[in-house]
């Protein structure tokens, strides 16, 4: 069966604005050679997308930030396809499956929706849950005794690193 995304024009990574967890920070720069620095970012969160064990509080400013990719489009789509999607975040890998399994093809197509409805996702829902369950478990921790904002993703990906048990820089 094709890929359902081949009938797409990517507009979700056009449209959306791509919030991740540490560990796919550390997958996206392995596989793209790019320092985290380059593509991530600490963004405001927006209400309607607020999850407490997933927001980052900051002694040095009263917002609350999700960690995500810098640019919009996202920094990784190579004309309408994603270049480092076999290492992607888990949720844009997943996508439009959301975490109750339903589908969020809005953005998709009418043959890509179809596709989608008789394919399935490739990527197992236990391995996202997984990872979000150690980025929650590392955004707690930085929560615990906030630091300032320019000291947030490097701490992230640090801790990151070493709850995967690769060596930190």
């Amino acid at each position: 069966m094709a890929n359902p995304c081949s009938f797409c024009p990517a507009n979700c990574c056009k449209s959306y604005t791509i919030t991740v967890t540490a560990p796919d920070m550390l997958r996206a720069a392995a596989s793209s050679g790019k320092k985290p620095e380059e593509f991530a970012v600490l963004h405001q969160a927006r209400f309607l997308a607020y999850d407490p064990d997933m927001t980052l509080d900051m002694q040095d400013d009263s917002w609350v930030y999700l960690l995500g990719f810098r640019s919009h489009p996202c920094a990784f789509i190579d004309g309408n396809r994603c270049a480092i999607h076999a290492d992607a975040p888990l949720s844009c890998r997943r996508y439009p499956f959301q975490l109750n399994s339903g589908l969020n093809t809005r953005c998709c197509p009418l043959p890509s929706q179809f596709m989608f409805r008789l394919k399935g996702t490739d990527l197992p829902l236990e391995q996202l849950v997984r990872e979000l369950e150690l980025h929650k478990k590392i955004v707690k921790e930085w929560n615990k005794k906030p630091g300032r904002k320019a000291e947030c993703l490097a701490f992230l990906l640090k801790r990151a690193k070493e709850l995967a048990g690769t060596p930190s820089e």
